[in-house]
């Protein structure tokens, strides 16, 4: 049995197996794992960058985990990748193919910031279009939504979002909901203006929601409620968090009420949702906490369920409900962004006893 001894060693790789069930993950910046299939040199302008590929979000299918790196730099050859557990080694691997990440093939993923999983097992990839975000932005396609059947393996769908948007629009967040019938709504959130992208998958129409003031971020997740869903929403940097109706979202012409919550207290990250549960931290603090969203608002009587450590930010939590695990990625991005250490990330497995 191995045990992880020390969470922060830069430069370590580990898998902790305790009891028979996976504990934790870590890696430095990008461990590659390529099929023979391809050189990434020839799609990759300077070649692939280790150091440059820094995930912000993971989430599991069956017993599987994906996660996304940004575009932020050069040299990040995929932004959508299945992790490859060896025995003593974490590795990342393109998915679903290499293919499917070429630059300014705007039949591929170019700069992936968020993804969606539905019950269905697809895959929804919100691609901005927009590579090297801090280093030398430029737009090689026009933003869309790429779906990911992970039963399948494949890209099974491209949705052009771009009439959505307006020329400064910054896409951050994804989410979708069935509504009944089936029918699919793809909710994508836009800072820069404050707004709520509405498509409707099956007619292909879209409109915007405009539901606050601009800001540097606008997170989103889709929280059940008895009878229907709403959704969440938070301004980065600025207090309160905002619950919208999605019925209301899906009527293009009709007012969407909102409700605040917690407008006087401190601002929080959004991290995930699950069903009821809401996952966030303060802007301030590492430690994650959990809202359940059936009972009222208050910052100060949130559980607190994980502590990244020392340097260490969490940027994501996401259910596992066939394992009842929550599976938490952990990093010292911030480290990196200021620096040129490759990023150290982590990812914790912890019961869902919420």
């Amino acid at each position: 049995m191995q045990h992880f001894v020390n969470s922060f060693i830069l430069f370590c790789w580990c898998i902790v197996i305790c009891d028979g069930h996976l504990k934790n993950l870590a890696w430095n910046g990008g461990p590659l794992h390529l099929k023979c299939e391809f050189s990434p040199d020839l799609w990759m302008r300077g070649g692939y960058i280790k150091d440059n590929v820094i995930a912000v979000k993971a989430v599991p299918y069956k017993d599987d985990i994906y996660v996304i790196t940004p575009r932020m730099k050069q040299g990040v050859m995929a932004t959508l990748w299945l992790i490859i557990r060896e025995k003593n080694s974490v590795e990342l691997q393109p998915y679903p193919e290499l293919r499917d990440h070429k630059l300014s093939d705007c039949n591929a993923i170019q700069n992936a910031v968020d993804f969606y999983l539905d019950h269905l097992g697809k895959l929804w990839i919100l691609d901005t279009g927009i590579i090297d975000t801090l280093s030398n932005p430029q737009c090689t396609c026009p933003p869309k939504v790429v779906v990911v059947n992970l039963l399948l393996g494949k890209l099974i769908k491209r949705i052009d979002i771009s009439s959505h948007m307006e020329a400064n629009s910054l896409l951050q967040n994804i989410v979708v909901e069935y509504a009944l019938g089936g029918n699919a709504f793809i909710y994508a959130s836009d800072a820069s203006r404050g707004a709520i992208l509405v498509h409707e998958v099956s007619t292909g129409a879209g409109w915007s929601v405009v539901t606050c003031g601009p800001a540097t971020g606008l997170q989103i997740s889709l929280v059940k409620r008895v009878t229907h869903a709403v959704l969440i929403l938070v301004r980065l940097h600025y207090p309160g968090i905002i619950e919208l109706d999605t019925t209301t979202l899906r009527r293009k012409d009709s007012l969407t009420p909102m409700t605040v919550f917690g407008e006087h207290s401190k601002p929080v990250v959004l991290l995930g949702a699950d069903n009821f549960h809401v996952y966030l931290r303060h802007t301030e603090c590492s430690d994650v906490l959990v809202w359940n969203s059936r009972d009222a608002y208050n910052s100060s009587c949130l559980d607190n369920i994980h502590s990244a450590g020392p340097r260490m930010t969490t940027t994501s939590v996401a259910a596992d409900p066939l394992k009842n695990v929550l599976i938490v990625l952990d990093s010292n991005y911030l480290d990196t962004l200021q620096g040129n250490s490759p990023t150290y990330h982590k990812i914790s497995f912890i019961n869902k006893n919420v």
